[in-house]
C-alpha cells in the first residue's frame, strides 16, 4: 500500500509537472497552502472597476490560450456579478475555470474581486485553487492561471502580482 501511494502521488506530480506550459510564468509552486494546491495575487490598476472588471472579463471568455470558461455567478451573469448595488467594499465578484492542456486535463477555479481605490482605479485581489482532490503542488499552474490573463491585458499601470504575499504560490527561493 505505501509504494502504492508513493507511485500516485509521484504520477499526480508528474501530471502537474506537465501541464503548466510557460515556463517563465510556472516558477511560483504551490504544495498546500489552502489544503490543496493554490494561488492568491494582489493587482493595483488604473482602470476603474468597472474597466477593470469588462476587461477581465472580455480576457478570460475563451483565453489568451482558448482553456478560460466564465462562470455562471449568483447575480445571473457571466463571469463577473456587480455588487455596487450591496454598497459593499468591493464592485464585482467573478469565477471563471481554467482547463489545463493535453496530456492532463485538470480543471482550477479561478476567483476575483474589484475594490476601488481612492485614486480612481482599482484593487484586484486573484485566487486561483486546483478542483483535483490531492493536488498538493501544482508546479506553478495556479500562479500560472492568474498570471497569463493578467499579462495579457495592456493595463494602463498595472502594479503587483507578486507572489507569496498570502502565504501561496511564493517565488522560488
Amino acid at each position: 500500500p505505501r509504494m502504492r501511494s508513493v507511485a500516485v502521488f509521484a504520477a499526480l506530480l508528474l501530471a502537474f509537472t506537465a501541464a503548466c506550459p510557460d515556463e517563465s510564468l510556472c516558477q511560483n509552486e504551490d504544495c498546500g497552502s489552502c489544503g490543496n494546491a493554490c494561488c492568491k495575487l494582489k493587482f493595483h490598476v488604473s482602470e476603474d472597476t468597472e474597466t477593470a472588471m469588462t476587461l477581465l472579463n472580455s480576457t478570460m471568455n475563451g483565453g489568451p490560450d482558448g482553456l478560460y470558461t466564465l462562470s455562471l455567478t449568483y447575480e445571473g451573469t457571466l463571469g463577473f456579478g456587480d455588487l455596487r448595488p450591496y454598497n459593499t467594499s468591493i464592485d464585482f465578484i467573478g469565477q471563471a475555470v481554467h482547463s489545463t492542456g493535453s496530456p492532463n486535463y485538470f480543471n482550477d477555479t479561478l476567483d476575483f474581486t474589484i475594490a476601488p481605490t481612492e485614486d480612481g482605479g482599482s484593487t484586484i485581489t486573484a485566487f486561483s485553487i486546483s478542483q483535483i482532490a490531492g493536488a498538493y503542488c501544482d508546479a506553478g499552474q495556479n500562479f500560472f492561471n492568474i498570471r497569463q490573463v493578467f499579462d495579457t491585458i495592456a493595463w494602463t499601470d498595472a502594479v503587483g502580482g507578486q507572489a507569496g504575499l498570502f502565504g501561496s504560490c511564493a517565488p522560488p527561493s
